[in-house]
């Protein structure tokens, strides 16, 4: 096992290493370079934007460097160890097949125990690193119904980790009539793994930031309070539902909005990107003398409806020193506001002020009282008497209600 794994790491056994026409070992780095053509692909590859692209690019590339019959690309493993499920797989036409197929092949695969029997996280191997006896290999339930049948022969793998897991695979197959993948070719997928795995790591990263984006859109869409998020610009990132609905009676007032679809005529009102502006103009003030930024919030009126405002808190991402800051936009029409008594239980956080808002999301978002106090630089002190205040308009007992009441 010891050679076998040897192998599979670096393509060939040890003492076998290829060597160039000079009687020099050969980078596998150096194999990929010096091809406009190939140069091109791996151009495309890093230049991907999303799924389909890296899927269409790494066609490309394989399929000039390696050949092959069939490529499947399994996109994070839900459990590598026990389900052959993922959260997609990619599969040439050749090799695509129902889930089912997948999930029972993974019963008799036996290549999941030899990685995982191994001392290091294997990255790439062959199917004959597993099981070096051809004629063992032919007659193992595997290979009888999961390759014989499609024509498939050969198998190389490269496994693409996240931490202490497999977190996605490629899986080459070739027929009997191309052969085992020579030592060249597994020292070719060594050379393109790092470029690979460079870029499935930032396409699934951006993948799971957009699912969370997704999960907190949804989250607020039917919060019964407006809410917009604007970038530096001034450009909208995220409104609500009640948010859409509020920025179009104040835009157009309220006979007026009545007749339009919220989103379909939504821009932030004027007088809230004025005063986002001149937060903005402070903000860099401080910035060029060196001074933080003192925080607080901004509040502007609706000019001609009484009782109708806004809130708005320069945010800065400290945990991303890169990222510019954005405005949080809280819309509030007091005299569009029905009797306490004729709300809804759920409709009550629309009767807490803006800072009791920002202190119950925080809340919600499973914080200590240390901790909101640090984030919003308010006193310890100050943070337990708006959670006070939050608990009885809400009408909860305790933190735990009111995450319950948030959710």
């Amino acid at each position: 096992m010891k050679n076998a794994f040897h192998t599979s790491l670096t393509g060939v056994p040890r003492g076998q290493r290829p060597e160039s026409s000079k009687g020099k070992r050969e980078r596998p780095g150096g194999l990929l370079h010096g091809s406009a053509g190939i140069d091109s692909r791996l151009l495309r590859l890093h230049a991907a934007n999303d799924i389909p692209q890296f899927w269409t690019a790494l066609q490309a590339l394989l399929g000039a460097t390696i050949p092959y019959d069939a490529l499947i690309v399994y996109l994070n493993f839900l459990d590598f160890e026990t389900s052959w499920q993922a959260t997609e797989i990619l599969a040439t036409p050749n090799a695509q097949r129902p889930t089912k197929w997948f999930q029972n092949r993974r019963q008799v695969d036996m290549t999941p125990r030899f990685v995982l029997a191994q001392p290091k996280k294997i990255k790439i191997y062959r199917l004959s690193d597993v099981v070096p006896d051809q004629s063992e290999l032919r007659r193992s339930a595997f290979f009888k119904e999961f390759l014989e049948p499609f024509g498939w022969h050969h198998l190389a793998v490269a496994l693409y980790w996240r931490g202490d897991r497999v977190g996605s695979q490629i899986a080459i197959r070739r027929t009997a009539k191309q052969g085992d993948f020579t030592a060249k070719e597994v020292a070719l997928l060594e050379a393109v793994y790092p470029h690979i795995d460079t870029v499935l790591h930032r396409l699934l990263a951006s993948e799971e930031e957009r699912a969370r984006r997704r999960w907190l859109e949804a989250f607020n869409h039917h919060l019964p309070f407006a809410l917009l998020f604007l970038n530096w610009e001034m450009k909208s990132l995220y409104v609500n539902q009640a948010g859409l609905e509020q920025c179009a009676l104040w835009n157009f007032g309220p006979a007026k909005a009545r007749a339009y679809q919220p989103r379909a005529v939504f821009a932030p009102p004027a007088e809230i990107v004025q005063a986002c502006a001149a937060l903005k103009a402070e903000w860099l003030e401080h910035q060029s003398m060196g001074k933080r930024h003192p925080g607080g919030a901004t509040k502007v009126s609706q000019p001609t409806q009484v009782g109708f405002t806004a809130t708005i808190r320069l945010h800065v991402e400290e945990h991303v020193r890169t990222a510019y800051p954005g405005f949080i936009v809280y819309l509030e029409n007091h005299a569009a506001m029905p009797a306490l008594d004729q709300l809804p239980a759920h409709s009550l956080l629309g009767q807490l002020t803006v800072a009791e808002r920002e202190i119950a999301r925080q809340v919600s978002a499973g914080l200590d009282n240390e901790e909101i106090a640090r984030r919003l630089r308010k006193s310890v002190k100050t943070v337990k008497g708006q959670l006070t205040s939050i608990f009885k308009k809400l009408g909860v007992n305790g933190r735990n209600q009111l995450m319950v009441r948030l959710r």
